[in-house]
């Protein structure tokens, strides 16, 4: 059984991330239910309830996704009706435009919604395609795409840098933005937009006056930033080390972006390196921990993104053996391909027998993980996450989510640690030793 979000999840997440429409679910309430659940934890910071919501049956009482309710009679007489009853209703309370994604059984229907109001102003945003057949990344790229099509975006050059297929669906994506924004803006790099962190219409609005738009996660971004490309001229950026996870793959990072933009990466470099410089006096105080790991087995599962630069960093920098990598999209799936059978460890990609101490997962695999067994490390890496809040701003990019992952890796296994100092001279001191 394959329990992995769909495309309908990212779809979700695409339109809420950008927040400039409401997202019509159309079909029944126990997939809004369910989704509105998702949204409510990838969304944590808590807004007082629109009033104005409760005018609305659609909303039922609840300030987010609107559903269209549908029942045994809307899937014998069709689905039109109340969807354009929804969407109106909607329209009246908010003032925007919605985006309709159909469910799995509303799919199935195959209604036809064009030119559903007769209204320009009101008129859905639909996306083509069976949603729940895509993959998560899919969904969420079709639905950036569609709301950015349906916008009368600017032109110019304001010389800044987009962001794009970062937001909801990563770890701590919040304070992963301005993770984000610290690398680049000491070499003067001015960020624009982070479509996927719920950013300011303006910035949004400005998308096709962009520099450059650098793909983070290109999975989730690689149809919109080539829309943009063809619309407005906007070069993009694919990452030649996955996201900006760990210390190598932020320094490819930072060096990309400069070279693409002719700035100078000394000042984000420098600033790179006094974090590691930091963190590896910690490591040392306690090398029985780091080197520890050296030669141990480990197991990923993840975004390629996120699989790609941390298989390099922990096999580079601890010297672990990488016993399960799988990743959920082919993205980067040359690179690692190459890079475990550099290491003679492509045996990996099927699963290769051998001790496993850390396993990288979703968080609630990581929960289950730990629960079942004490001695084995787990690092929450994606979603759904594993615990009920998060106010230690975790995260995957940027230096502190270097200080995250080392610390979940050093601190995640229950083992014995007798706690004495090394490389010191207990020896009394008789000048003949």
């Amino acid at each position: 059984m394959n329990n992995r979000p769909d495309g309908m999840l990212g779809a979700v997440m695409a339109s809420e991330s950008l927040g400039l429409t409401d997202t019509m679910i159309n079909g029944a309430g126990g997939c809004r239910s369910r989704t509105q659940i998702m949204m409510h934890d990838l969304i944590p910071n808590y807004e007082p309830e629109n009033r104005g919501c409760s005018r609305s049956k659609y909303f039922s009482r609840q300030s987010r996704l609107p559903c269209t309710y549908l029942g045994n009679d809307d899937i014998i007489f069709g689905t039109s009706a109340k969807v354009f009853e929804g969407v109106e209703s909607v329209s009246s309370i908010t003032g925007r435009k919605a985006v309709l994604l159909d469910t799995l059984g509303a799919s199935l229907l195959c209604t036809d919604y064009t030119g559903l109001t007769g209204n320009s102003e009101t008129s859905p945003i639909t996306v083509e395609g069976d949603l729940s057949s895509m993959s998560v990344s899919e969904g969420y790229d079709a639905v950036t795409d569609a709301i950015l099509s349906s916008l009368e975006m600017g032109s110019g050059e304001s010389g800044a840098v987009n962001l794009f297929g970062y937001g909801l669906m990563d770890l701590g994506w919040d304070t992963g933005a301005e993770q984000l924004r610290r690398l680049l803006e000491p070499m003067g790099v001015k960020v624009g937009c982070i479509a996927g962190c719920m950013p300011s219409r303006e910035s949004v609005m400005d998308c096709g006056k962009a520099a450059l738009n650098v793909m983070i996660r290109p999975e989730y971004c690689r149809r919109t930033v080539e829309h943009l490309h063809e619309r407005f001229g906007t070069p993009y950026l694919r990452l030649s080390e996955g996201a900006p996870i760990g210390y190598p793959a932020m320094r490819s990072f930072v060096r990309e972006v400069a070279e693409a933009l002719g700035a100078d990466p000394t000042p984000s470099l420098e600033y790179i390196d006094a974090d590691a410089k930091a963190v590896h006096k910690v490591l040392m105080n306690y090398d029985r921990s780091s080197l520890a790991l050296h030669c141990k087995g480990f197991a990923i599962d993840g975004d390629s993104s996120s699989v790609y630069p941390i298989v390099k960093w922990v096999c580079e920098t601890f010297g672990m053996r990488p016993r399960k990598v799988h990743a959920y999209d082919c993205e980067y799936s040359r690179e690692i391909a190459d890079y475990l059978g550099s290491l003679s460890f492509g045996d990996a990609l099927e699963g290769s027998d051998g001790e496993v101490v850390l396993v990288f997962s979703d968080g609630m695999a990581a929960l289950k993980g730990r629960l079942d067994r004490d001695d084995i490390g787990y690092v929450e890496i994606g979603i759904p996450r594993g615990r009920y809040m998060d106010l230690m701003g975790r995260t995957l990019v940027g230096t502190q989510g270097c200080r995250y992952i080392l610390d979940e890796m050093m601190n995640g296994m229950m083992r014995f640690r007798c706690g004495q100092p090394t490389e010191v001279e207990y020896r009394p001191g008789c000048g003949n030793c």
